[in-house]
């Protein structure tokens, strides 16, 4: 934020003295250098709650996926993968892995993951351990809250099957 640096530029160069007068009323120098600290302070925390949260391009995938169908029992046949990466880059910067080519919604999020991984170990531990993730941090990562409990219901219902 410009302003912000130029309060800070502003404070330094009237610090100078030990006492500072702006229209009318009389700063000591520890005031300004409190007042300085509090802008920086200020400045960090506007930065660091600009920046979009990391995530895998699966979990992001994940997110979106539950905010927008948490209460259907399947997906829209024209959903793409497209549409939802779109939607999973405005909100997430993505981190780690690639997806592959060629996946559907269903296999990165199923309605049915009991099911879905029943005869595949490996990717149904790796699935688990999205949804792990995405359960524990759920404030930061969900808008929805009736989609973040939908969430931890499969999440729950996952580690019985």
């Amino acid at each position: 934020m410009s302003d912000v640096g130029s309060l800070l530029r502003y404070l330094k160069k009237k610090d100078k003295g030990a006492v500072l007068f702006i229209e009318g009323n009389t700063y000591t120098s520890e005031q300004i250098q409190l007042a300085q600290q509090l802008l920086m302070d200020a400045q960090k925390e506007l930065d660091q709650s600009r920046r979009k949260p990391k995530l895998s391009r699966r979990r992001a995938f994940i997110v979106i996926l539950e905010e927008n169908f948490y209460d259907v029992k399947e997906y829209p046949k024209d959903l793409t993968l497209d549409s939802i990466h779109k939607q999973a880059s405005q909100r997430f910067e993505f981190a780690y892995r690639d997806l592959k080519n060629n996946q559907i919604p269903q296999e990165i999020h199923p309605k049915d993951p009991c099911t879905f991984f029943e005869s595949d170990g490996y990717r149904k531990a790796r699935y688990r351990a999205a949804l792990s993730h995405l359960v524990e941090y759920s404030e930061k990562y969900f808008q929805i809250e009736e989609a973040a409990d939908s969430l931890k219901t499969i999440y729950n219902e996952e580690l019985l099957c």
